[in-house]
């Protein structure tokens, strides 16, 4: 008997009173779990998968609108009864490869069957149905694969539904956010943070693209995140929404650096009572939040969710909340000797500097001399940075 077997029959015989609940774990450790790889089993899942709609999609226009259901349902069937009997008996990884078909069946089937009743759905519905379907796979067997395909489902249909119907499709929104919200919440896994926090980012970009919402909403939704990030990180773990959420708002300031400088963009932005009553309650919880850590230095992140498109010359204060943000975080890490500090802010600070000097010097050099002076000044002061940073690091923690 292999792992999985002794797991599931010694969890019956210590029901039955047959064994304990430590002999059970002492029989666990004599058969230890043998290195599987899920990952190839998920790839086979996913081109047998597209070997059935391939060979449906070639041979669909010659078949009669039955023998085609018939074939729909009828490898869905096999699929879904297949892998549930390989699961419980033989093989967990090889069941839920077979079930994650039969989800794929299940998806190209709602289009298919769509085309073959001439059914337009004039939103991303379909993609919403086949979200439920793997939510629903996951709430039964627990297992990561159907929570990674729901997350990829809904991102995918969150994508067709900005660019074909340009607008998010908010059922959808909802069933990410609640389900899938409250297995990361349950379950702190950094990986399963880290897809969700992702696939969050692009939703909250698709919101803002379709809905004509002005781009500092952004703001809002990154600060959202960022707040979120206690609720699913384990003590001594990586802080993921946090990172991602601050990754965000850099990018967000980099846009700003060179685009707050056109008209039609300050002219755009157009102020809203209900977007700064938002960012002030978010922005006073952060501050709060960052009053009661353990790591009062933490609260340099905050500078960069400071909104700034409301000020005249804000591409050049974008520029300064790069530069600020960068020379804090050098600075706590020289004071501190944290090495990973030191290495955030010397990333930051030389981004920020090839940044100001791209947008500065672009217009007024030549070519040529343009990428010469800033390649030189550059290595210099990369040459200083890692030197101090290289201190650092002989007699410097890593937090």
């Amino acid at each position: 008997m292999n792992h999985s077997q002794i797991a599931k029959e010694s969890k019956k015989w210590v029901e039955e009173e047959i064994i304990t609940d430590s002999q059970r774990h002492q029989l666990l450790e004599r058969y230890p779990k043998r290195g599987q790889k899920p990952l190839l089993l998920t790839f086979a899942a996913i081109f047998i998968g597209l070997g059935f709609l391939t060979f449906i999609a070639s041979n669909w226009s010659r078949m009669d609108d039955l023998v085609r259901m018939g074939i729909i349902i009828g490898f869905l069937i096999a699929f879904y009864v297949a892998g549930e009997r390989i699961y419980t008996k033989y093989s967990n990884t090889l069941g839920v490869s077979f079930i994650l078909i039969a989800l794929l069946i299940f998806g190209s089937g709602i289009f298919l069957i769509g085309q073959m009743y001439h059914y337009t759905s004039y939103s991303a519905f379909p993609f919403f149905i086949w979200a439920i379907a793997a939510c629903g796979l996951y709430v039964l067997w627990k297992e990561w694969t159907f929570f990674i395909s729901a997350i990829g489902i809904i991102t995918v249909g969150q994508i067709y539904s900005g660019f074909v119907y340009q607008q998010l499709h908010f059922l959808m929104a909802l069933l990410f956010l609640v389900v899938l919200g409250v297995v990361v919440y349950r379950s702190k896994e950094a990986s399963l943070t880290l897809m969700f926090g992702i696939s969050y980012l692009i939703q909250s970009l698709i919101l803002v693209l379709s809905e004509d919402l002005n781009y500092y909403w952004l703001m809002v939704f990154f600060l959202t995140l960022y707040l979120a990030d206690d609720l699913v990180v384990k003590k001594g773990e990586v802080r993921v929404f946090k990172t991602l959420s601050v990754i965000a708002v850099f990018t967000l300031h980099v846009f700003g650096v060179f685009l707050l400088g056109q008209e039609w963009i300050t002219n755009a932005s157009e102020s809203s009572f209900l977007f700064f009553l938002l960012w002030a309650v978010l922005f006073v919880g952060a501050v709060i939040r960052a009053a009661l850590s353990s790591t009062n230095y933490y609260w340099a992140d905050l500078i960069l969710f400071v909104p700034v498109f409301k000020f005249p010359i804000g591409d050049a204060i974008s520029l300064g909340v790069l530069f600020l943000y960068s020379l804090i975080w050098l600075i706590f890490g020289y004071r501190t000797e944290v090495s990973r500090w030191v290495n955030k802010g010397t990333a930051t600070f030389l981004f920020t500097t090839f940044l100001a000097y791209f947008q500065l010097a672009w217009d007024f050099m030549n070519r040529s001399v343009f990428f010469f002076t800033g390649g030189i000044l550059l290595f210099l002061l990369s040459f200083f940075l890692e030197r101090k940073r290289r201190q650092v690091h002989k007699g410097g923690r890593a937090e």
